[in-house]
């Protein structure tokens, strides 16, 4: 008995779904139709499998898909850089080389069965054709879906208004990023997400009206938007209590403290926001509003927390993540931050729970490590970038070995537990090793008592095929395991 024989006609086509890719949905579907007359049939009858319209496989299979999905929900795809796709690039495909799309040829047909549109995902470089069309018809009444996305930023391009203004009442999930769409008079009461990126037009108080209307909203992402003016938005409660997940990045300072203090969010889960070290502290100085309440329910509950130095610094302590966009951002800028930080946060004692350290990029100097022993309870540090583009790490690594100097020596990171390191240069592996020794061995200086570190429980040993040097004998190896006594010791490399 064939396959398709043995199991439920809704689950073989599930799978039959789940093999098509979503670029290339008709050429994978006519392969599938080729197994066998029984595969044909039941994939000619689903009609849901042939609803997606893409731009990818030219104008043949686009009126097949239109014509074998019949009544069924369309998922539209126009991604303007496939309408000239060279006929052979990348998959194979049966397109004929002279088979051209325009912008006008893909909406036009598609229009004829606009009342079906379930989704409209728009990619282009050139939005004028674009936008001018859609703006002509009438919104679909089942549309769920609008995403549109810009590959520049048009700065001088007017604001556009969407199926003439019309109300779509039905869409659930709106992405626009670098598109000049005013999404205001779509009118929909019922988003599930919202996302706009690096659209400086869009203004605080449309953004506080859409979200004041939107009641039902679980995702928003907010990132380079709120262009102000000189009526501010008024300060009151806006309420979102199935709110999940909150992004805000780099959106002027008034609208993040605005946004921040008057969201009533009982559900939040995830926080992340992106701004100048400035802002930060300024949002971190408030002390009315529901800040605190924000911070202290996404943060409930965290074992532990994580910070990354890139030049930046990035800081996730449970579902909370601040980024401090920053080229260069001094110890002083955190030291600001890590305090606001704790006067918000009830329950969680930043100073005594565990961090764990990250330089990606960058190696930290004496007076970082001093800061993080004095302020935080550092127990993992990983140095994750290669260390053969400068040797930085072969003065820092040694004083992790060794007490500081002066009248009150102390060892750096003494509650240190976990070490990873990328290991590119010999004489880093000699430093890396000596400094297992001293930290487990507890060296004095100079016979004056200084409490010792705790003993590292693990060590992550890394080493990439970029470096010219090979990788570490065994030997090498072996001298790490004997030095750290007991610690587990994990390698990874090429």
């Amino acid at each position: 008995m064939p396959l398709h024989d043995r199991i439920p006609r809704e689950i073989f086509e599930t799978i039959v779904r789940l093999c098509v890719h979503p670029e290339m949905p008709v050429l994978d579907l006519e392969h599938l139709q080729l197994v066998c007359r029984g595969w044909r049939d039941i994939i000619a009858e689903a009609s849901f499998l042939w609803g997606t319209i893409t731009t990818f496989e030219g104008r043949r299979a686009f009126h097949k898909a239109l014509r074998m999905a019949k009544d069924c929900p369309l998922d539209i795809i126009f991604i303007e850089r496939f309408l000239r796709r060279p006929s052979g690039f990348g998959r194979v495909t049966a397109r004929d080389p002279m088979d051209r799309w325009t912008s006008f040829n893909f909406f036009n047909a598609a229009a004829e069965k606009i009342h079906q549109w379930r989704s409209l995902e728009i990619q282009a470089k050139n939005l004028a054709p674009v936008l001018a069309f859609i703006q002509r018809q009438n919104p679909p009444t089942g549309l769920e879906i609008l995403h549109v996305e810009f590959e520049w930023n048009p700065m001088a391009a007017p604001v556009a208004v969407l199926f003439p203004g019309a109300p779509a009442m039905g869409l659930k999930h709106v992405t626009l990023i670098r598109a000049p769409i005013d999404i205001l008079p779509l009118g929909s009461t019922g988003l599930k997400s919202l996302i706009l990126r690096e659209m400086p037009w869009a203004t605080a108080e449309g953004i506080v009206t859409i979200l004041t209307n939107s009641p039902t909203l679980t995702n928003l992402c907010l990132a380079q938007v709120g262009l102000l003016t000189t009526n501010q938005p008024n300060p009151s409660p806006i309420q979102l209590p199935f709110l999940v997940d909150l992004e805000l990045g780099d959106l002027p300072t008034p609208l993040l403290i605005f946004l921040l203090s008057n969201l009533a969010v009982p559900q939040l889960r995830s926080l992340q926001v992106t701004d100048e070290p400035s802002a930060i502290d300024q949002l971190l100085a408030l002390k009315t509003g529901n800040l605190s309440t924000t911070l202290t329910s996404v943060t409930s509950g965290a074992q532990n927390y994580e910070m990354i130095l890139h030049g930046g610094c990035e800081i996730t302590i449970g579902g909370l993540r601040i980024n401090l966009d920053s080229q260069g951002a001094a110890m002083n800028d955190l030291d600001q931050t890590f305090g606001g930080l704790s006067d918000h946060l009830k329950g969680l004692n930043l100073a005594d729970l565990p961090v764990h350290l990250t330089y990606p990029f960058y190696s930290p100097v004496l007076s970082d490590l001093e800061w993080f022993t004095r302020k935080a309870n550092v127990t993992s540090l990983a140095f994750v970038r290669k260390p053969w583009v400068d040797d930085d790490l072969d003065t820092v690594i040694p004083l992790l070995g060794q007490p500081t100097s002066g009248p009150s020596p102390i060892w750096l990171l003494p509650q240190l537990e976990v070490f990873k390191i990328d290991l590119g240069t010999a004489q880093l592996r000699c430093l890396v090793v000596y400094m297992i020794k001293a930290r487990h061995a507890a060296l004095p200086n100079s016979g004056v008592h200084v409490t010792a570190p705790k003993l590292l429980r693990e060590i992550w040993l890394y080493h990439y095929g970029e470096c010219l040097l090979p990788s570490p004998s065994a030997d090498t190896m072996a001298e790490v395991v004997q030095a750290a006594k007991g610690a587990d010791v994990h390698w990874e490399g090429s």
